[in-house]
């Protein structure tokens, strides 16, 4: 029987970016899709969820060994958007890519990730969550506020960069109202890099690191857009500190026990690397995406590494005990 993927996934519409500035662009999913029908299997796109959920479940129990679902749906607000789709193909014995959505709940959530990997001595700078808008700065100036949540740059700007008490008052309330948590940490002044981790637990690869480039001193949400690509990666990264950030970002995946593929972003203080925030649904355009231009650098190509991806989500499926109880029950 030949093998279906199932694209789930949010579509960007530019007249709500604010909504969905995570979610991948229409093109990028037409790429990818053209690209797996290249790779020999049949693609579904679908992008409702009440469409997701009902094609997935009525998916014949005896072949559901052949589905693989990709999972590219954001959601927004909840913090268990990411988590979705892998807590749904859980529970049905459904093979889908990427992690777990204990991992993904975890991700997304920039202080819980910090505090954990924090315990186990990766390095990051010093951070506090903010829940209360009436919460006195903290005096431990400069300090850089983010939405707790959030990706792709949602609710970064210039003015996030927190020099002052006043400037404490003009930034923070409005971001605690506006996204219900933020992070608040010490500013690195540094450059600010990332790296791509593949595999599954017990077998991870990290990519060769790279520097971001962007105009100006903050990577905001007007350089993190679909609608304009303005960043750019600089590999030039000293061979000690690429060595340094690989095992940092193997011993991450392996601390959360990720599965198929991680972007994990650092940046440098004294030239030495902090954790920023470790991503579990990372984007796939072949254009604009950090973590498919890190494997291309390795020289292999976007198509071997949405092979490798559908690959890594179907040994997963194989071998993972979280799949047990809906295995154990429906086949």
């Amino acid at each position: 029987m030949k093998r279906t993927v199932i694209l789930a996934c949010d579509l960007y519409d530019s007249k709500t970016p604010e909504l969905c500035q995570e979610w991948e662009s229409e093109e990028t999913i037409l790429n990818m899709e053209k690209t797996i029908q290249t790779l020999g299997y049949d693609v579904a796109v679908l992008s409702n969820p009440s469409e997701i959920a009902s094609v997935l479940s009525g998916i014949p129990v005896t072949e559901r060994t052949h589905w693989m679902v990709w999972n590219l749906v954001e959601g927004y607000q909840s913090p268990n958007r990411e988590a979705y789709i892998p807590a749904l193909c859980e529970y049905l014995a459904v093979p889908h890519t990427g992690s777990s959505a204990a991992v993904q709940t975890l991700t997304l959530d920039k202080y819980k990730t910090k505090l954990f990997l924090k315990s186990f001595g990766i390095p990051t700078a010093d951070f506090w969550l903010v829940d209360d808008p009436k919460q006195k700065p903290i005096e431990n100036f400069p300090l850089f506020v983010k939405p707790n949540g959030e990706g792709s740059s949602l609710g970064i700007g210039e003015k996030n960069l927190i020099q002052t008490a006043a400037d404490w008052d003009e930034v923070v309330p409005a971001l605690v109202d506006k996204y219900n948590k933020v992070i608040v940490e010490s500013y690195l002044s540094g450059r600010e890099l990332t790296i791509g981790v593949l595999g599954n637990k017990g077998n991870y690869e990290a990519t060769i690191p790279a520097f971001v480039e962007y105009p100006g001193s903050v990577y905001s949400d007007l350089v993190k857009s679909k609608e304009s690509f303005v960043e750019s990666l600089d590999f030039k990264v000293p061979e000690g500190l690429s060595k340094s950030l690989q095992t940092y970002a193997i011993q991450i995946a392996d601390l959360l026990g990720s599965s198929g593929y991680l972007r994990i972003d650092f940046k440098l203080e004294k030239n030495f690397p902090y954790l920023l925030e470790v991503n579990a649904t990372p984007g796939f355009s072949s254009i604009y995406s950090t973590l498919p231009l890190l494997w291309e650098n390795g020289g292999k190509t976007y198509s071997e590494l949405l092979n490798h991806c559908l690959d890594l989500g179907f040994s997963e499926y194989q071998h993972h005990h979280r799949y047990n109880y809906a295995k154990d029950r429906n086949l």
